[in-house]
């Protein structure tokens, strides 16, 4: 896949290249809060790496890195991992270094990637699964369109406790037919 653009955000394939941004997000505390993978390496992280680049050969998932257009600077990554070809359905993931939280930057990115994701593959469904606590990331979703479907309740283990995940999804005929 090519790179993508936004006004002032792009899209690129996660690459080999990309592992010291990767590292940087997947070892922030921050980022890592409620998100479900963290690395305290370069060298674990390589194993993220290996993960993006098998998704790809497979068709099982495609993750971008999403960067300042300008700059070329890495904000964050987004991505879908776990399709599964006879439903046509796959799980969405992202997220962005701290420094970029609150600024449009996510919403920007799924503005780009959603359309894109639909229109380079087979996709129908694309799964959203949430941390209760995760506020902001319910409304980043909900604002781009996709719709709650409910909360599996204290269904995960997280520390000493039981987490709940929140459900949202985006169908194909969700997005407008002009993108």
């Amino acid at each position: 896949m090519t790179s993508t653009q936004q006004p002032h955000i792009r899209l690129d394939p996660v690459s080999d290249t990309d592992l010291p941004h990767i590292y940087r997000g997947l070892s922030d505390p921050r980022v890592v809060a409620y998100y479900g993978v963290s690395y305290d390496s370069l060298t674990a992280c390589q194993a993220q790496m290996a993960w993006y680049a098998e998704l790809t050969r497979t068709g099982r998932g495609a993750w971008h890195l999403i960067r300042d257009r300008h700059t070329g600077e890495p904000l964050g990554a987004i991505g879908y991992n776990d399709a599964d070809p006879t439903h046509r359905r796959a799980e969405l993931g992202y997220w962005l270094y701290p420094e970029h939280w609150g600024k449009g930057v996510m919403s920007a990115a799924l503005r780009l990637w959603l359309p894109l994701t639909y229109r380079t593959s087979e996709l129908h469904r694309l799964l959203a699964v949430v941390e209760e606590p995760n506020l902001p990331s319910a409304r980043l979703l909900e604002r781009a369109g996709f719709h709650y479907e409910g909360t599996a309740r204290e269904c995960e283990r997280k520390g000493d406790g039981f987490i709940s995940l929140r459900h949202y999804a985006i169908l194909r005929s969700d997005l407008p037919a002009s993108l």
